[in-house]
């Protein structure tokens, strides 16, 4: 796997456009996603006349790019959103994207004005102290005109706006993770080490490594799995101790063991039960129970599935077989 990601790589540009476009349209917020040295990745929604216009004017373009790169880095700095204003005195916001300690870009929105603008203080990011000579009477009032007409937000909906978008940019990188995850994965199963389960005798998966890989967030979870054989453990305590979400765990779980999460635990639960018993001469309900299984009408249909017969058979034949 290559060593610097990029944003194609690992989002759907044209599906992030299409909700890029729906926020922008919802909020009244223009929106834009760029690459780590302010390249646009997106096509701009909902850029207002007012900012075109500026952009257009090439002393005020550079200035644009100034808020643009700086604000992205301050994002970058804090590791949220940044709110700030522009040098006309809109109001941007940039969300940072980063994988692995890698900065890969940002969402940057904005172009909006506060209703509250007295009581908000924010940042001035690029400060001008005149207006430049070069713009034209006609231009200057087309501008004047445009002004008027920006969208007006209070700043809590900012807030709002930002935070969401936040959230958005986490998903991105849940989703570049669980790429990275999955690839590096693949490179494992290239390189012979096979990801295996052998359901007849229900041994647990192979996921062990040498020294020098980098520890799955899946062995996490098969370690957690052995310790914690005794508890009820679910799909939402799981992704927590792996802090991956539980859609995504799921995908990498299922990707490099071959079967899915409660697949896997009711083969290592029941392995456990059989032991138990064989082993000692505890009832069948209190052997449930100290599985983690909540229900001992669950823990017996479980059991049957996976071995053919009920865990009273089970043990009636062992017996049978041992007094032989």
């Amino acid at each position: 796997m290559k060593s610097t990601l990029s944003l194609e790589e690992i989002i759907d540009i044209e599906s992030f456009q299409k909700i890029q476009d729906d926020i922008a349209q919802a909020t009244d917020i223009a929106v834009i996603m760029i690459d780590y040295k302010g390249k646009p990745i997106t096509n701009h929604s909902n850029c207002t006349k007012f900012c075109s216009m500026v952009r257009k004017i090439e002393e005020y373009s550079i200035l644009c790019e100034k808020c643009d790169s700086r604000g992205g880095l301050e994002s970058v700095r804090i590791k949220q959103a940044y709110i700030y204003k522009c040098h006309k005195g809109l109001v941007d916001f940039a969300v940072p994207i980063i994988v692995k300690d890698q900065y890969l870009g940002a969402v940057m929105a904005g172009q909006i004005l506060v209703e509250d603008d007295e009581s908000v203080e924010l940042e001035e990011i690029v400060r001008i102290k005149k207006e430049f000579k070069s713009i034209d009477e006609k231009t200057r009032k087309d501008l004047e005109q445009e002004y008027e007409k920006l969208p007006t937000l209070s700043f809590k909906k900012i807030k709002s706006v930002a935070q969401m978008m936040f959230h958005i940019s986490n998903y991105i990188v849940e989703e570049a993770i669980l790429k990275i995850s999955l690839n590096e994965a693949n490179c494992k199963l290239r390189e012979g080490k096979k990801v295996d389960i052998d359901e007849n005798l229900n041994e647990s998966v192979n996921l062990k490594t040498n020294e020098e890989d980098v520890e799955s967030p899946i062995i996490k979870a098969i370690e957690y799995i052995d310790d914690n054989i005794d508890k009820n453990i679910t799909l939402d305590k799981i992704s927590f101790v792996c802090n991956l979400s539980q859609c995504y765990f799921s995908k990498l779980f299922k990707k490099e063991t071959g079967v899915n999460f409660i697949s896997y635990l009711n083969i290592k639960k029941i392995s456990k039960a059989k032991q138990l018993l064989i082993n000692t001469e505890d009832p069948i309900n209190n052997i449930a129970i100290n599985l983690g299984f909540e229900d001992c009408g669950y823990f017996i249909r479980i059991f049957k599935k996976q071995e053919g017969i009920t865990p009273k058979k089970y043990r009636d034949l062992y017996k049978k077989d041992s007094s032989i």
